[in-house]
């Protein structure tokens, strides 16, 4: 049973009418001009929510729920968990030195979990922060083209449930993945830890209550893929656990954001 599975069609709306928003932005007056006065435009700044896509890289964690090596009857019983979910969080950024951008975001997904008929539920869950830094290559009246690299770290969470309890894995030692998945008990977590560098781009327009106004409702879009190059490492109950799978997110992402901004005129 995968929880996020109906969801997609209401991202693409939203992700649609945000493409059309911009587009309207960009194609009214003074929308992809500099000022009125004749002034250069540094980029606006602005501070978000923001939901999304997000691909999570469990090649390497599912083969410990199969355990096609272990005959039928002493498998974990688990079944294997899937790789997208949609992300919720917060950022923001602003011009720090002429077109260079500064800025952060913090994010938090649910992967979705899986019931088996054995009485089995595991869940995945991730989080991560990231500083990002910027240049805005493009920027008008009203708009912001900004590619940009954001660097930080996440931590992902694999939750075990049991209907029948069982044993659980001593605090005393440091265990190994397995162990934890063959005796969860009613509920065992397992924490791992990634680094992230994520290269995307940024596209966001500002909307005006009227060419005066230097504050407003922000909306935009970003295209990003996130790439985790270090070891996950993994804890259970404050011990270090051995043989755990590298697990991060991956791949593309796209998200919406909305908010609020405003800029400042350059000379």
């Amino acid at each position: 049973m995968r929880v996020n599975a109906g969801r997609v069609p209401t991202l693409k709306q939203i992700a649609h009418g945000t493409a059309v928003a911009l587009a309207v932005a960009l194609a009214s007056p003074g929308g992809a001009q500099g000022s009125m006065s004749g002034e250069s435009l540094a980029p606006f700044s602005t501070f978000y929510v923001t939901t999304g896509t997000l691909l999570m890289d469990v090649s390497r964690l599912n083969p410990h729920f199969e355990r096609v090596d272990l005959a039928v009857n002493k498998r974990p019983g688990f079944y294997t968990l899937s790789n997208d979910g949609y992300s919720v969080g917060l950022g923001g950024y602003g011009p720090v030195m002429g077109r260079l951008v500064l800025g952060g975001e913090f994010h938090s997904a649910d992967m979705g979990q899986e019931t088996s008929p054995a009485g089995k539920t595991n869940q995945l869950t991730t989080t991560y922060w990231m500083g990002t830094l910027g240049y805005a290559a493009l920027t008008f009246w009203k708009v912001n083209i900004v590619p940009f690299v954001g660097i930080g770290t996440g931590s992902a969470t694999v939750t075990l449930r049991s209907r029948d309890g069982g044993p659980t894995v001593s605090d005393a030692f440091s265990p190994t993945f397995d162990e934890v998945i063959e005796s969860p008990g009613s509920m065992s977590t397992m924490k791992g830890s990634y680094v992230m560098v994520q290269p995307g781009l940024a596209i966001d327009v500002l909307m005006l209550r009227s060419e005066k106004s230097h504050i407003g409702l922000t909306l935009g879009l970003r295209f990003a893929s996130a790439i985790t190059p270090n070891r996950t490492t993994w804890q259970y109950k404050g011990q270090d656990v051995f043989g755990g799978p590298d697990l991060g997110p991956s791949g593309g992402t796209m998200r919406v954001i909305a908010g609020i901004g405003g800029f400042r005129l350059g000379r």
